[in-house]
């Protein structure tokens, strides 16, 4: 099953470029975005310590950063494509 993470890092951990190729190659990964700094909506099949295993395999334990679940219990003022993620678990088509 599918769920929905936030991923947040201080600038230790690395850049949003650094971070969007390490997710890329990560296989626990399933897809993931961004739309705020220091901060990616990650979904994955994974837990959070399995997602934290294989980032620390990758990255090291430079820094500060958290994989938290985005549980149903939720609020806030984001864009339409987060909105759509966190609850289809999903990208949005670019066609709609």
């Amino acid at each position: 099953m599918r769920k929905a993470y936030i991923f947040i890092y201080d600038d230790v951990v690395g850049d949003r470029e650094k971070l969007k190729n390490l997710f890329n190659r990560m296989s626990t990964v399933k897809t993931w975005r961004f739309d705020m700094p220091h901060c990616f909506y990650v979904i994955s099949e994974n837990s959070a310590a399995e997602l934290y295993e294989e980032f620390v395999s990758l990255n090291g334990r430079m820094g500060k950063f958290l994989f938290i679940e985005a549980s149903e219990n939720r609020q806030g003022q984001m864009i339409r494509d987060t909105w759509h993620l966190l609850r289809n678990k999903v990208l949005k088509s670019k066609q709609t």
